[in-house]
């Protein structure tokens, strides 16, 4: 699945109901070549990415299997708006930065993935933004809650618990 560039501008294709459609399955990428990949989580960002990704799952038929695919597509989604797009979604840095109540967990990203944030990261910083790695996943998570809780028409509830590492899907 090639990246798109960041400086393309391009949008990604949507559904009527704002799905990002095109995207393959994520898993058969992640199988792939990986980059180990940190990121800092405020709690209420994780506990929020729980929430979409769950949401996702019994509501997205094209919803990755995993959270890491989950976690896959908001990166690459965001890749895909562009530094004027992400710029003009204005999103603040999370919360708790400086208190140290977050925490740091390492996600194996496939290369290619990995390769377009790195990309995005530099056109943002050229465009004028600086944004961590850490920053710059905040932002893509961040934006798809955010459209999650659109497409739900209301607040995403937290998911209590572990999640599955293969949860059992809606049908139909």
């Amino acid at each position: 699945m090639p990246a798109v560039a960041p400086t393309s501008g391009a949008r990604p294709a949507v559904n009527a109901a704002g799905w990002v459609l095109g995207r393959e399955g994520v898993e058969a990428v992640v199988a792939g070549e990986t980059v180990a990949t940190g990121a800092y989580w405020a709690p209420r960002t994780w506990q929020m990415a729980r929430a979409a990704y769950v949401y996702d799952l019994d509501t997205d038929p094209g919803c990755p299997d995993a959270f890491l695919g989950w976690l896959h597509r908001a990166i690459e989604d965001h890749v895909d708006r562009g530094p004027q797009g992400r710029a003009e979604l204005e999103i603040p840095a999370p919360e708790g930065r400086d208190g140290g109540r977050g925490f740091n967990r390492h996600h194996p990203l496939a290369a290619e993935t990995r390769d377009a944030l790195e990309e995005a990261i530099v056109a943002d910083r050229l465009a004028g933004r600086v944004l961590s790695r850490s920053g710059f996943i905040h932002e893509a998570v961040t934006a798809a809650i955010d459209a999650s809780q659109q497409r739900a028409g209301h607040p995403l509830q937290p998911v209590e618990g572990k999640l599955p590492n293969r949860p059992a899907r809606r049908r139909g």
